[in-house]
């Protein structure tokens, strides 16, 4: 009996998680696959100028970087004394290196490297730097 109860809970449980992933994490999702093809022309159109551009043989790469950071304090009645508020002050940092390989000035692959300050890894802020490319859904 509880056998048959288990792979519901595992489906359950990974439809769940799947709907916490950020519009923008999904949309660097989809860019790896709906972002093959596109011409030197149409990158540049609708991901802008790259950060740096290499050559590697007959492979041009793109590189482009985004970083987010800002600053959230978080205010506690415990613990506190004249001299300590009681106020902690987290710095929230993410990055996102997209890079696109092109071949015959045409996208052969697409890869994200995106991280927070904590190792984490996460792909909003490379969703932000390919929104513009993909078709809306």
């Amino acid at each position: 009996m509880q056998k048959r109860l288990v792979l519901p809970a595992v489906l359950a449980l990974a439809a769940l998680l799947a709907g916490c992933a950020s519009p923008l994490d999904r949309v660097a999702e989809r860019a790896k696959t709906e972002m093959l093809g596109l011409t030197e022309a149409q990158l540049k159109a609708c991901a802008g100028a790259p950060t740096a551009v290499n050559r590697e043989g007959a492979t041009d790469i793109w590189s482009y970087f985004r970083e987010t950071s800002r600053s959230a304090t978080a205010i506690s009645d415990v613990g506190y004394t004249p001299t300590n508020r009681g106020e902690t002050t987290y710095d929230y940092f993410r990055y996102c290196e997209a890079t696109f390989m092109l071949q015959g000035g045409r996208v052969q692959a697409v890869e994200f490297r995106g991280r927070t300050a904590t190792g984490r890894e996460i792909m909003e802020p490379c969703g932000a730097i390919v929104e513009r490319c993909v078709k809306a859904q």
